[in-house]
């Protein structure tokens, strides 16, 4: 799954993608794992929760970072691996 892998916010703070099967969980350091459910391509929300998470692509087509959308304001989980 494209989406997988560990974001970092800054040092020390960082959130893991992981798929289980169809399902793609998100889990902050020392959180819970939450299911996020797709709305479209690169773009994913929690039940419950106002805002969306979008998978943002690089020149290369690679997804580079994770974007954590809530009222309208952004911010920025860089893929570290």
């Amino acid at each position: 799954m494209e989406y997988a892998g560990t974001y970092e916010l800054a040092p020390g703070v960082t959130q893991t993608v992981s798929a289980e099967g169809a399902e793609l969980y998100a889990q902050r350091s020392g959180g819970e794992k939450v299911l996020l459910v797709p709305e479209s391509a690169d773009i994913f929300f929690r039940k419950g929760v106002e805002g969306r998470r979008l998978f943002r692509r690089g020149d290369s087509g690679k997804v580079d970072a994770m974007i954590d959308r809530r009222n309208n304001e952004d911010v920025l989980w860089k893929k570290v691996k």
